[in-house]
């Protein structure tokens, strides 16, 4: 059984006052399995960030299912939401999402506390995450007094506390200069290595090529995947970089 399913997800919004309605996402389905390392690529206004806030029960969908772990994410109650994606998702945002007047160390924590675990047990975590994280020098330190790769560190190693059973991750190369970038790409690989799951939406064709799989999304519906199988990640590059020109040019990729 895959780890995420989703199944026929359609997304519509009304405009205020219910006049015209949008349709962001057109009966999507696909699966991912664990300790898959998947990107979604589309334009601006294509709907994988729809897509994305859906898979994290940020948001719901009209019509559809999302399997989690053979939970059904559309049967979560609401007061229940919460909790559900504190116990089984991982974030890592454009931003960080870091709050300013806690260290780097009390963010990574704040999860754990949210759940009510124990401070040794807390303690235990952070120190084999920060050690594989490069962050151990960090941890006193607040947001504002590091860079952004390292704010990005600090928020994969929240994002990792919890033992997630699936990371999400949205644009999280964004904010980042050329450096930080490949060294984020380089700790997801890593990550990912170790056994964990990722779902990453971008607009970087570098970073998407270091997924073992890239889903393409256009006008609300996936049309088109790649698998990396035993292509480098130079040759994954191009795979996508050939890709996106077809789309472009309105091509036919079958």
């Amino acid at each position: 059984m895959s780890l995420l399913e989703a199944k026929n997800i359609k997304k519509v919004y009304k405009t205020r006052f219910g006049g015209a309605s949008v349709e962001a996402l057109k009966n999507v389905s696909f699966t991912v399995e664990s300790g898959e390392y998947v990107a979604i690529m589309g334009e601006s206004g294509s709907g994988k960030t729809t897509l994305l806030n859906i898979l994290a029960a940020l948001d719901k969908a009209t019509e559809g299912t999302v399997i989690l772990d053979g939970m059904d994410l559309t049967k979560v109650k609401d007061k229940d939401v919460a909790k559900f994606r504190r116990d089984n998702l991982g974030y890592v945002f454009q931003d960080f999402n870091l709050l300013d007047t806690f260290s780097l160390e009390d963010n990574i924590f704040l999860p754990l506390v949210l759940a009510g675990r124990k401070h040794p047990e807390m303690k235990e975590k952070l120190d084999k995450i920060s050690g594989t994280l490069g962050i151990s020098d960090l941890l006193k330190k607040y947001p504002y007094e590091v860079s952004g790769g390292q704010k990005q560190r600090a928020a994969v190693a929240r994002a990792l506390i919890t033992d997630p059973k699936i990371i999400l991750a949205d644009e999280p190369t964004g904010a980042l200069d050329s450096k930080s970038s490949d060294e984020l790409l380089a700790l997801f690989k890593e990550v990912n290595r170790m056994g964990q799951t990722i779902l990453m939406v971008t607009h970087s064709t570098k970073a998407a090529s270091n997924a073992s799989r890239v889903l393409f999304i256009k006008d609300g519906a996936i049309f088109h995947q790649i698998y990396k199988g035993d292509s480098t990640d130079q040759q994954m590059y191009q795979k996508i970089s050939d890709t996106l020109n077809l789309l472009a040019q309105g091509g036919d990729l079958k």
